[in-house]
């Protein structure tokens, strides 16, 4: 069953990366759409199941032996729902609302409405990647910052409304890219010092 789901998102998270658009009736239903890079990025999320969990296999069975086909199953189950999980919650915030255009592709609708939208993604990513400096839930929090401020930004440039939030959106853009390469740095440093004193 696992093995299944895993193929599922296999193939879901490809058609993301080649495509950049995912059905949005999966993710929200006809009121959003899914297009554009953030869905890349969550395409590249879905496709994490087994390439993650062969190498957890191979590391358990390295270090475990034969006892590692018990924990290889948890460790697989455990992967499909934290990828599971992480998908719904990127798409949450990537997903865009099917607004109407009048052709030349300027949003039509109040700039008050617009300007709100806008800043609930720069203030709403800046709060993600503070949230990120906490440790293991950078992984995902840094990413969705990333991502909704690049989207505040891009809705400042495109519709000319909201400028006052483009520092918010900045700044958020870049915490979150600093915060995600430090505990990047500290995984790397700590998975280096326990593989050296596996070696002595």
């Amino acid at each position: 069953m696992l093995l299944v789901i895993e193929i599922i998102m296999l193939i879901a998270g490809l058609w993301a990366v080649a495509t950049g658009k995912l059905p949005s009736l999966l993710f929200g239903g006809p009121r959003y759409k899914l297009e554009g890079r953030g869905v890349r990025l969550l395409g590249v999320v879905l496709v994490l199941p087994i390439p993650v969990v062969l190498a957890g296999s191979v590391v358990l069975a390295l270090f475990l032996g034969e006892e590692a086909t018990g924990y290889a199953t948890v460790l697989e189950l455990i992967i499909v729902v934290g990828v599971g999980i992480a998908a719904l919650t990127i798409s949450r915030v990537i997903r865009q609302p099917s607004v109407a255009s009048d052709g030349s592709g300027k949003v039509l609708g109040s700039a008050p409405d617009i300007e709100a939208i806008i800043g609930k993604k720069a203030q709403g990513s800046l709060i993600y990647a503070l949230l990120g400096g906490l440790g293991i839930a950078a992984i995902i929090l840094c990413p969705l910052a990333y991502i909704r401020s690049g989207q505040a930004l891009k809705m400042i440039d495109d519709i000319k409304v909201g400028e006052r939030y483009r520092n918010t959106a900045k700044t958020a853009r870049i915490l979150s890219a600093v915060i995600l390469l430090f505990w990047a740095a500290i995984a790397v440093c700590a998975l280096a010092v326990g593989l050296s004193g596996q070696q002595f």
